[in-house]
């Protein structure tokens, strides 16, 4: 709801613009694609500095962090997410804001979560609890912000409904009506087909974290203890979500924040990537070799 509205301010001193240097294209849509894309960048970027800083919160270094980052930014479903006009972006960036906001303890990034992710996307409903039971915020004061949230959320959607001249509760039931999708998620999963798509989320930098599950329980638990409750249920209501929506890979994208988490960790830890942490601090190693 916020990106096309953003979008749409935006498209409008670029469609003046775009008619003086193709005047044959007065009457098209691509002012307003054009707006889309710039703002999906800036809300993608946004996201990215977010989720790298989340590395760091989580005890990883700044090269594996910005790694991790660039792993998410150059994602099959970045591209798709910023190239056509959808409201992805901005739900990506709530939940790594989300993430942030628990991690540093950080009540404004958290509040802006809790009254812009609903407008960014309707599955909230699946992140909201994180925030409740791991945010800094007092329960009985994220109660009073969920409703205040809420109250916005379904009075924004029935002026919208009211404005285009359809039913209130069908615009609400099929915002919430998935349960169909159940057993062809499942399905598709569990096929050879479905399991290609889960790669990709971060495309070959999946063997990163496959690797990271390798070495015995002693590797292991050099950067698995660093997985927090909050990231677990993240990614267990992303799954919930994805089952649901049946578009299991796009799903899962949104735990990039997690997948960055893993992954810097597993660069900075594992034994596997050990030439990789020579090549990235060769000062280090040239004063242990004086020494």
């Amino acid at each position: 709801m916020l990106v096309p509205f953003v979008a749409e301010a935006i498209a409008y001193p670029i469609s003046k613009i775009y008619t003086r240097l193709w005047p044959q294209r007065n009457d098209s849509d691509w002012p307003l694609r054009l707006a889309f894309l710039i703002v999906n960048c800036v809300v993608t970027s946004l996201a990215a500095l977010v989720i790298f800083h989340i590395c760091r919160l989580y005890g990883a270094g700044a090269v594996s962090s910005f790694m991790a980052m660039m792993a998410v930014l150059v994602s099959s479903w970045t591209n798709y997410t910023v190239g056509i006009p959808m409201t992805d972006s901005l739900y990506l960036l709530i939940i790594a804001l989300t993430v942030y906001g628990i991690k540093a303890k950080n009540a404004i990034a958290l509040i802006c979560c809790i009254f812009i992710g609903p407008f960014a996307k309707e599955s909230f409903i699946f992140i909201a609890p994180i925030i409740f039971f791991w945010g800094c915020i007092p329960k009985w004061k994220q109660v009073i912000l969920f409703i205040l949230s809420a109250t916005l959320v379904f009075g924004s959607r029935w002026l919208i409904d009211l404005q285009a001249g359809t039913a209130y509760s069908s615009s609400f039931l099929n915002a919430f009506d998935h349960t169909d999708n159940f057993s062809y998620t499942l399905h598709r999963v569990f096929a050879f087909r479905g399991l290609g798509e889960l790669f990709t989320i971060l495309g070959t930098f999946t063997f990163i974290i496959l690797a990271g599950f390798t070495g015995g329980k002693y590797e292991r638990n050099k950067w698995v203890p660093y997985l927090d409750w909050p990231c677990l249920a993240l990614i267990f209501s992303l799954i919930i979500h994805a089952i649901l929506s049946g578009e299991v890979s796009r799903m899962l994208y949104f735990g990039a924040p997690v997948w960055a988490i893993m992954m810097s960790l597993i660069l900075d830890r594992h034994k596997r990537f050990e030439g990789y942490r020579k090549l990235m601090k060769p000062d280090d190693n040239n004063t242990d070799q004086a020494k």
